[in-house]
């Protein structure tokens, strides 16, 4: 009985810190192990007596301590600020353009993309939150469009649609727009604590 008790206590102070971890998807699949391990120990130790079994329990907790402990120490999620413009090429806009921002600064931050639209106008949507904006700080800027060699847009293929190679997309911007020399200041955008609701963005296929 006492035995009971002294494991339920430690079971509620094991679930008030695990309450306080941040990545609940983490705090889950590992009580989840635990459990399933927990169950496993003993159907293999019932037998052995009751000291046997209690030294697996705490082994047991302190595991689960050890392993949240490791897996609790990542950042909380950027604050993300408006990131909204317009891309001019050549002076002209231009719609389909794969506009990516790739950080300075890379820890809990994979940048963004957007999409221009007909009038290269374009919002950023963040890569780890999946959520409209950018995290302040400096990005490298790099430009995609991909189309059917004769630049028009490859219709959405079918499941059962056999591949054409006639339908095979290519990449029509230049390789210096593509993967831009992040040395280059005209590469680079500053985003502030305020966000950028009015950026624009020129670039030569020369």
């Amino acid at each position: 009985m006492y035995i009971n008790r002294v494991g339920a206590n430690c079971c509620s102070r094991l679930l008030l810190f695990l309450g306080q971890v941040q990545n609940l998807q983490a705090m889950l699949a590992v009580l989840h192990d635990w459990i399933r391990l927990r169950i496993l120990l003993d159907t293999m130790i019932w037998s052995t007596g009751m000291h046997v079994r209690c030294l697996f329990f705490f082994l047991g907790l302190m595991s689960a301590f050890v392993v949240v402990g490791c897996g609790g120490d990542s950042a909380p999620p950027e604050t993300l600020v408006p990131v909204v413009g317009t891309l001019l090429v050549d002076g002209e806009p231009m719609d389909g353009v794969v506009v990516t921002f790739i950080p300075e600064i890379t820890k809990n931050n994979r940048g963004g993309s957007a999409t221009t639209g007909g009038a290269g106008a374009f919002t950023v949507m963040d890569l780890t939150q999946n959520l409209p904006g950018l995290a302040p700080g400096k990005y490298t800027v790099s430009y995609s469009r991909m189309r059917l060699p004769d630049g028009s847009v490859a219709p959405e293929p079918t499941p059962d649609q056999p591949v054409d190679p006639g339908m095979i997309r290519v990449e029509t911007l230049p390789e210096h727009l593509q993967n831009p020399d992040p040395r280059l200041p005209s590469s680079m955008v500053d985003i502030s604590t305020d966000g950028i609701t009015n950026l624009e963005l020129e670039i030569s296929m020369n």
